[in-house]
């Protein structure tokens, strides 16, 4: 509940960082690219930069939904009969499931046009907690020390 505006994001301190850009003035948009680019920060075994951001924006003035695909792509020469012949049509983890980043496309263009703050505005949240640290939960600590252990094993080979 929130008496002039709130935030809900998939972490709290990503939901203070869209709460701080509508403190300062932001728009709904601002917060919503602050948000999204500060759960990388504190999510980051859940979320990813270079991944998705599919975004929906309702406009009450012209009562019209806008949207940025925010969807990344596969290279052009990816085929289906490749993952049909090739990988007995599973798309394994690895090379093969990724897919040209469109996160920071989408965000760029949403404020562009639909915010009000500048790109340094929007993104000052999640730079403060990288730059000063934050607690992180058992499970993201957990999740990061087995990704950092599978990198050290794929080195070692």
């Amino acid at each position: 509940m929130g008496l002039t505006h709130m935030v809900s994001s998939g972490h709290y301190l990503a939901a203070a960082a869209g709460y701080r850009i509508l403190e300062q003035g932001g728009n709904a948009v601002d917060a919503g690219v602050a948000s999204g680019i500060a759960i990388n920060v504190t999510l980051p075994n859940a979320t990813n930069f270079g991944g998705v951001a599919p975004i929906m924006i309702y406009m009450a003035d012209t009562d019209r939904v806008n949207t940025i695909s925010g969807l990344g792509r596969w290279p052009k020469s990816t085929s289906l009969d490749f993952y049909t012949s090739e990988l007995g049509s599973n798309i394994p983890k690895g090379i093969h499931r990724t897919i040209v980043p469109s996160a920071p496309d989408a965000w760029l263009t949403a404020l562009e046009h639909f915010g009000t703050l500048t790109l340094r505005d929007v993104l000052q949240p999640a730079l403060d907690l990288a730059q000063h640290g934050f607690p992180i939960s058992n499970t993201t600590s957990k999740v990061l020390k087995k990704l950092s252990d599978a990198v050290h094993e794929d080195l070692d080979e």
